[in-house]
């Protein structure tokens, strides 16, 4: 009984690290996994005046930031998959970090404009984020946004030791977090000026998902309906504070 038992065990530590070995971009995943489970108090607890909520400038590119972690990290399975892959098994996980580096670096930038522009009275009314959720939906139809999706696709040739690996991750980071920002950023604007509203953030992953599987099925229709149906749900709200004898 006893060396069964320690055989099945054996065999499910083997299993267990085969995995681990196999998909090395597992921890990404569970850092944007982290980040929602810090946001999901804090969407809860703002739930229906989060677009009133006001914060500290640091605080709110702090938010800004777990946001974009628990919005797009799980989006880039594949190309972290490919960062570690196209990297020295000893490394992969640097490659990985080094990447990821690369690719926040160009959103901590984005939130920090988005914060700034947080500021202003008028970012806190309804319409704004019902006006960026009806500009994503155009924004898709834009050749600018095409070739931005295209971008998010994109491979980059990574050297094997020394510092040129560590640049050539830093660059490739860099690379498709600006093609990423190019994509999602009425999406993202959207969803800090909702105040970081759960509605939002989840329809703008699911937006994402959407548009990743798009490209992959040569679809051109499917992920213009998520934003649209978000910009008329929050342009409804823009109609109720615009005209409070219509609320009810």
């Amino acid at each position: 009984m006893i060396p069964a038992v320690a055989r099945q065990c054996r065999s499910v530590g083997v299993k267990t690290q085969s995995f681990f070995w196999l998909h090395p971009e597992w921890w990404t995943i569970g850092v944007g996994a982290v980040a929602w489970a810090v946001m999901l108090p804090h969407a809860w607890r703002t739930a229906g005046h989060g677009v009133h909520h006001r914060m500290t400038l640091f605080a709110a590119i702090a938010d800004w930031m777990v946001m974009v972690a628990a919005m797009m990290l799980p989006l880039l399975t594949g190309t972290v998959r490919f960062t570690a892959s196209a990297s020295l098994w000893a490394r992969r996980h640097r490659a990985i970090g080094g990447f990821l580096l690369g690719y926040l670096a160009p959103w901590l930038a984005a939130g920090i404009a988005a914060v700034m522009l947080r500021q202003l009275d008028w970012t806190h009314t309804y319409a704004t984020p019902a006006l960026c959720f009806l500009l994503a939906a155009l924004w898709q139809r834009t050749v600018t946004y095409k070739r931005a999706q295209w971008a998010c696709h994109r491979t980059w040739p990574i050297a094997p030791l020394g510092w040129h690996a560590d640049r050539d991750c830093l660059r490739f980071g860099s690379f498709i977090g600006l093609a990423c920002i190019r994509t999602c950023w009425p999406l993202m604007f959207a969803c800090e000026f909702a105040g970081h509203s759960l509605v939002a953030m989840i329809g703008g992953m699911v937006v994402g998902f959407v548009e990743r599987w798009r490209y992959r099925r040569r679809r051109h229709s499917a992920a213009f309906v998520a934003p649209l149906a978000m910009a008329g749900y929050f342009a409804v709200l823009a109609i109720l504070e615009l005209s409070p004898t219509m609320a009810p």
